[in-house]
């Protein structure tokens, strides 16, 4: 991990960078810098909870910003979405003392693993939402499960893929979730959105 002096930006990184990605210092900028270790196990346990709080607000911030925008206060969407940055760079910063961030291929490993756990959760949750009367959750799980699947192939293939990178453009559906890496397809196959609902990802 390198950290640059000027702006204190750490990047990620076994190789030193010709140049800080973010303010654009030049390399003697760069210095190494070791993530210290976290003492005592109520701050490794809060560290765990804010990131979970900060991940939420991120995303709840993000939902707040549509509706906003739904309703022409386009002032107060922007607010939302800039606040929702600022949670983003929390959790991050939380996430990367907890050791949960390593090198990519680590990463697409654990992010296969989890979405595969995810998975298997959902079968339970929609058979106690079934019982309880509520179709409408039992749709939102139903896609959920599904795209999850989905989700641990193609970070199965992107780790198939390592060795020699492949360009590919990703379309992600709006209302399921359902990410597709073979263009962008007519209608979602997960929950039959028409095209004009997926978003390339950038």
């Amino acid at each position: 991990m390198w950290k640059c002096t000027n702006c204190h930006h750490l990047e990620l990184n076994e190789t030193k960078p010709d140049r800080c990605p973010v303010c654009g210092a030049e390399a003697d900028k760069l210095v190494p810098h070791e993530v210290p270790r976290i003492k005592g196990t109520k701050t490794v346990r809060n560290l765990k909870v804010g990131f979970v709080a900060e991940s939420q607000a991120h995303q709840r911030n993000l939902a707040f910003a549509i509706k906003a925008e739904q309703e022409d206060f386009p002032q107060v969407a922007k607010l939302f979405r800039a606040v929702a940055e600022a949670e983003g760079v929390h959790a991050y910063n939380h996430l990367r003392l907890l050791d949960g961030i390593s090198d990519t291929q680590d990463n697409l490993e654990s992010a296969f693993e989890r979405e595969s756990l995810a998975a298997d959760s959902y079968p339970r949750f929609i058979k106690e939402a079934s019982e309880e009367g509520n179709e409408g959750v039992v749709r939102t799980f139903t896609y959920s499960r599904d795209v999850e699947r989905e989700h641990a192939k193609l970070y199965k293939k992107a780790l198939e893929r390592m060795a020699g990178e492949v360009d590919v453009d990703y379309h992600v559906c709006g209302v399921c979730g359902y990410v597709s890496d073979s263009g962008l397809p007519d209608e979602c196959p997960i929950c039959g959105a028409p095209k004009e609902r997926f978003r390339k990802v950038d």
